[in-house]
């Protein structure tokens, strides 16, 4: 009877595993970010009650403990530099808990940790395996049948609609499919595991028929790959094709393997020496995918930005180099360290766009070299065993080039939970290829009593961990989601209780919950429709959250903006400049900020204050244009000509300036009443595009009140001659200029 009961725990796990498999298909529309959360909180509600049962059966079948290995080492390693991390980090609940944009974080790695755990103890054979990756395969058909969707509905005039309601999107606009994952990246990374699966699997199948399945899944999911148009992904398969290739066909005894190889490489080689001879074709520079992989260049916006953003994580690192600054808290990174090259990009960004730097930051010098060590245990051991003749040409081929060609895209790219899962569960094989084989027969339980402990023990932690790490912020993410639902709907009563809901269940999104509580309260108080007493409760409530917020994150500029703008809606102005010096004080280089302020000293009538902010902002990367507008703009209302003219002319000089910009500087000096200096812009407008109509007739409006009829009518006439269809108009304003009236 015990020896069933085992065999049944065994077999609802190997079930439950399998289930995990299917979770990227997992999409909910009344979830808060609907592909993140959903799939995170069904992954994390099934591996609890999984690991709550591998505790119960590892306690009564001491053969379910996992062999030791290298990679488990180095795995759990990782997790444990993450804790230290946490513990040692800026802002430890953060750390631990994370947001619902990412849903990883401490706990995230724990629950990853787990699932790695139970992976390697309920896997016991190659049987065991083939199912469970050949369930993946499947998922990954399902997967990929939502994205052919995608692209079917993409290329109709109107998409699918059913009902009135559009079918299959592609979620983040454009052509490069996301399928059910939501992102082009995700995807592509999603697939690359499994089209290096399907060959595995291939080889692995002497049967006809299952190599034309295998056959057909490489060839399906390669295409897909494809349409994701992710570049990174691309030249990982690409590169993790050519490291399979080479080491089987020098590896390889049997000859049809040699010539498989052999003809891989030739055929990758002809694809890239053909597309290197169209690339400038019309064709390349259609197609999305070819042109983005064309564009690939150390000069590109995007390139230079990850350099930046590297060369930021690094700097971080020479501050904090042994525990790093705790998972979650590269915001506080960019704030620090922003670059002021990165005003191109997307104003905030919370990873490094790279494994190896979002590890150094979020773990130190320790994460980095666990993380390191995984993939160099996994290949270390992969080349021992193979030297041992105890696994195949075959198994060290595919999964050191996928290894490589997956580490290899993840130097652009970060890990989301779908690419965890994945590499977990392949690192698992690897790990159970690798492990020692012994024949000793451990004692097959623990005592009575420490396995009924034991299991009583795990079943609260799996009671309390289903309620605090699944209910409450599950609860919590319906409840913003609903609010912003509500707010919409004009339902502002409703909306703040559902808000004050969303921050007071779980520290697991809070922080979200108040960006989203205090923007709502900023639009309440600019309505004039808005009762006073909802205006008034949001705003205090707002502000006393946001206040929490930045003495939460007090290294993060966002939080100190958030807390200025409830202030500034609140009429508060004093506090709100406070706040946004905190904000400057963090991020000392981002010229959103600097800008804000600097508008605020402007309005005080602190012009040098103003002026020298702005400068610096300016200074700190001139190819700004927008940054020097803003700071001639300030310099204008500051009465700062010097700094005008001086500017002015230096666009002038880089041809960085439009007639249409000067025309806007020019009538800000109008509205001051200075009609000397407008005057001297409109002209400068005229000589960039000398048949301005627009310029002209504003010049002879400034020409008027400096009291110079005559050569305003003079400009007019001009205007005239350069435009007949103003004739009529023209001729009006001139006579009117005669009668000395202002036009």
């Amino acid at each position: 009877m015990s020896m069933q009961f085992n065999r049944l725990l065994s077999i609802i796990l190997k079930i439950g595993l399998g289930a995990i498999l299917f979770v990227p298909l997992v999409i909910s529309d009344s979830m808060f970010f609907p592909f993140i959360t959903s799939k995170n909180f069904a992954f994390r509600i099934l591996v609890e009650i999984l690991f709550t049962l591998w505790i119960v059966l590892a306690l009564r079948d001491r053969s379910y403990i996992p062999k030791r290995s290298l990679i488990l080492l180095f795995v759990a390693a990782a997790v444990g530099a993450l804790f230290l991390g946490t513990v040692f980090g800026v802002e430890p609940s953060k750390s631990f808990w994370s947001n619902f944009e990412r849903m990883e974080g401490l706990l995230g790695h724990l629950h990853l940790l787990a699932y790695f755990l139970i992976l390697v103890s309920v896997n016991k054979t190659e049987r065991d395996w083939k199912t469970f990756f050949s369930a993946s395969i499947v998922a990954s058909l399902l997967v990929g049948a939502y994205a052919v969707m995608q692209l079917l509905c993409s290329a109709t005039l109107d998409g699918c609609v059913v009902n009135g309601q559009k079918m299959f999107e592609i979620h983040q606009g454009g052509t490069r499919i996301d399928s059910t994952l939501g992102n082009a990246t995700y995807l592509a990374v999603y697939l690359l595991f499994h089209v290096f699966l399907s060959i595995y699997y291939f080889f692995k199948n002497p049967e006809r028929g299952w190599k034309i399945y295998y056959g057909a899944v490489f060839l399906f999911e390669s295409y897909l790959i494809y349409e994701t148009a992710t570049r990174g992904a691309i030249l990982g398969y690409i590169g993790g094709l050519i490291i399979f290739a080479l080491l089987l066909g020098f590896l390889s005894k049997e000859e049809y393997k040699k010539k498989f190889a052999w003809g891989l490489i030739g055929l990758i080689f002809v694809l890239g020496a053909g597309f290197f001879l169209i690339r400038n074709t019309e064709f390349v520079q259609r197609n999305t995918t070819l042109a983005r992989l064309r564009n690939i260049s150390l000069e590109d916006d995007t390139t230079k930005a990850r350099f930046y953003i590297w060369q930021m994580s690094l700097e971080s690192f020479k501050e904090r180099p042994i525990f790093g600054w705790g998972p979650e808290n590269f915001p506080s990174v960019f704030s620090k360290y922003f670059d002021a090259r990165l005003w191109k990009q997307e104003p905030w960004f919370d990873r490094a766009h790279n494994a190896v730097f979002d590890w150094l930051v979020a773990g130190g010098i320790i994460g980095l070299a666990a993380y390191l060590g995984i993939f160099a245990s996994a290949v270390w051991l992969l080349i021992k065993k193979f030297r041992e003749s105890k696994i195949s040409n075959l198994e060290l081929s595919v999964f050191v080039s996928l290894l490589a060609g997956y580490f290899f895209q993840n130097l652009f790219v970060f890990d989301q939970l779908t690419s965890y899962i994945l590499i977990l569960s392949v690192l698992g094989y690897i790990h159970f290829l690798t492990a020692e084989k012994t024949t000793e027969s451990p004692r097959r339980a623990f005592s009575m009593q420490v396995t009924q402990a034991g299991a009583g023990a795990a079943v609260l932690l799996l009671i309390a961990g289903l309620y605090f790490f699944n209910f409450k912020p599950l609860w919590a993410n319906v409840s913003l989601l609903s609010a912003l639902d509500t707010a919409n709907k004009g339902n502002f009563i409703q909306a703040q209780n559902e808000y004050r809901q969303a921050i007071a269940l779980s520290p697991l999104g809070r922080r979200e919950a108040r960006e989203q509580y205090s923007h709502f309260s900023t639009i309440i108080a600019s309505r004039e429709d808005t009762p006073e007493n909802i205006r008034t409760s949001t705003l205090e409530d707002a502000l006393r959250e946001s206040e929490l917020q930045a003495k939460e994150s007090p290294l993060d500029a966002r939080s100190h903006l958030f807390l200025g703008t409830v202030y500034n809606a609140a009429g508060r102005r004093a506090q709100a400049l406070q706040s946004f010096e905190r904000a400057l004080a963090a991020s000392p280089k981002k010229q959103q900020i600097i800008f804000l302020v600097a508008q605020f000293y402007v309005d005080d009538k602190k012009y040098d204050r103003a002026i020298e902010l702005a400068s610096n902002a300016v200074d700190s990367d001139p190819t700004y244009t927008d940054a020097v507008s803003n700071l001639i703009t300030l310099a204008i209302f500051a009465e700062k000509d010097d700094v005008v003219k001086s500017r002015i002319e230096q666009l002038l000089s880089e041809k960085r300036v439009s007639a249409g910009n000067i025309r806007s500087w020019a009538s800000m000096y109008a509205s001051l009443k200075k009609y000397k200096q407008s005057a001297d812009l409109y002209k400068k407008a005229i000589e960039l595009d000398p048949k301005d109509i627009q310029s002209r007739v504003s010049l002879a409006a400034t020409y008027y009140e400096m009291g110079r009829s005559d050569l305003a009518i003079e400009e007019i006439k001009k205007a005239i001659a350069i435009n007949p269809d103003f004739k009529t108009q023209g001729e009006g304003f001139i006579q009117e200029l005669r009668t000395g009236k202002k036009p």
